[in-house]
């Protein structure tokens, strides 16, 4: 029997919804938010911000940890999780128009508002 390590929460998010503050709009915070949300993996976000692996996984922990979100684990990929009852706070309005625009064009990267080296 084969054990995934990598298929796991590493991070729980908070007990309850109003515990949840996504970071304000066009902020690295909110980019690696969105990144979660749309299921991403670290070497994608390594690739598009050109943070080292160490620096990705580290801002990840902080954003999810001061947003109150969680972050699950599966093939690589990480993905965004919120409490239960507050899955109306993810994706918000304008986050969810650019998903959905980047769903339209399938196999075409997150963009990153920034390049930090």
């Amino acid at each position: 029997m084969t054990h995934l390590n990598s298929d796991r929460i590493l991070v729980k998010p908070a007990r309850h919804k109003a515990d949840v503050v996504l970071p304000e709009e066009g902020t690295v915070a909110a980019y690696l938010i969105d990144a979660l949300g749309q299921g991403s993996s670290v070497d994608q976000i390594v690739a598009e911000t050109g943070w080292t692996k160490s620096m990705v996984i580290v801002n990840l922990y902080k954003v999810a940890k001061k947003s109150g979100v969680g972050i699950r684990r599966r093939n690589e990929v990480m993905h965004l999780l919120v409490p239960k009852g507050a899955e109306n706070v993810y994706p918000r309005k304008q986050a969810a128009r650019s998903i959905n625009d980047s769903r339209n064009h399938v196999g075409k990267p997150l963009t990153a508002p920034f390049r930090m080296h």
